[in-house]
């Protein structure tokens, strides 16, 4: 009509889809492994390519997609997948002596802050600290901010030792105070993995990461830690591990077997599944759809695992994908956003 201001529609903001569980290795800090074994990780010389082994556990195969970033956005750009935050899986940095493993930490971290340099809109990344040497994790937690770190990635234990031991307290209190979110990928649990019987047909990894994943949640919960550090944003990896199918097991156990466990925590161990984050590798709908009606929607990432075998970028996707629009779009960017605050 003429002489009327014109409608306009607004145009829906697009989706963004951000993959928080996600690895890579740079060829400095292999080689630095290649130099600086110790008695529980090494390289492997291993056909066609060379494994890390960590305590007699060969788990990482050096495939070229684990160093290459172009493949890496190759494989994004194929799932529809817009950001990939980095992170080291096991055995991070926790190898060597003290002046190996914090190279190891200045190395990983310069090589994912120069690749998030070159790739801007596709790649952030998380620092891995020393957490053997507490005083310099803390430094390089503040040097790894400053170049760009959106979080921290760590594992489930520290050379064996749980997270919650009062000897890393410093660094958690840095972690909280910086507001970093703080990924916790699993490991080879620290005991005797041929006597426990995960030492063959992949169980390593099926079992041994979930139940590390879970025992190192269940003892932040139970141990207090949670309470002395309510404000950390915690991740806990592969849906949790078996944490939220276990969770109702830990409440009964915590209301009548009269352990001291109750006497460290005012609440029942449910109660703290929502202060968690979990990422949606499940690999069944089925388990996705459980795990989001136990934690919330609001609490659940996506993630892809890539680049190893075992990595389900477009799976996880359709899996969220199915979900209802309002589950589905937190879960696959806007918990992200928020959560690491990426703000383009």
């Amino acid at each position: 009509m003429a002489g009327s201001a014109e409608i306009r529609t607004a145009e829906p903001a697009p989706r963004r889809v951000v993959d928080i569980h996600t690895h890579n290795f740079s060829p400095r800090f292999i080689e630095l492994l290649r130099e600086h074994p110790d008695a529980h990780t090494r390289l492997l010389q291993t056909s066609p390519h060379e494994t890390i082994s960590y305590r007699g556990s060969p788990f990482v195969r050096l495939s070229p997609a684990m160093t290459d970033v172009s493949a890496r956005i190759a494989a994004m750009d194929a799932a529809g997948v817009d950001v990939a935050i980095l992170s080291l899986t096991a055995p991070n940095v926790y190898w060597g002596d003290r002046e190996t493993s914090i190279a190891a930490a200045r190395i990983a971290n310069d090589d994912f802050a120069a690749t998030a340099a070159a790739h801007p809109h596709r790649i952030r990344w998380m620092a891995s600290l020393p957490w053997q040497h507490p005083e310099a994790a803390r430094a390089e937690l503040e040097r790894a901010l400053a170049l760009g770190a959106v979080g921290v990635c760590m594992l489930t234990n520290i050379v064996g030792a749980p997270l919650d031991d009062e000897r890393f307290g410093s660094v958690w209190s840095a972690i909280q105070d910086a507001a970093a979110p703080v990924f916790i990928h699993p490991t080879v649990p620290f005991v005797d993995v041929a006597a426990w019987n995960v030492d063959s047909y992949g169980l390593g990894n099926s079992v041994g990461f979930t139940s590390d994943t879970t025992l190192a949640f269940a003892r932040l919960i139970l141990s207090g830690f949670m309470d002395r550090f309510p404000s950390l944003e915690l991740i806990a990896c592969h849906g949790g591990g078996s944490l939220p199918y276990l969770i109702a097991r830990m409440d009964q156990i915590w209301r009548h077997s009269g352990s001291p466990n109750r006497s460290t925590i005012a609440q029942a161990p449910s109660t703290y599944l929502r202060r968690l984050w979990y990422d949606a590798i499940v690999y069944d709908a089925e388990t996705l759809r459980f795990l989001v009606q136990r934690v919330g929607a609001d609490r659940v990432l996506y993630g892809s695992d890539y680049p190893f075998s075992i990595q389900d970028m477009q799976g996880v996707k359709d899996r969220v994908e199915s979900l209802p629009e309002e589950q589905r779009t937190p879960i696959l960017g806007g918990n992200a956003a928020q959560l690491f605050r990426l703000d383009g």
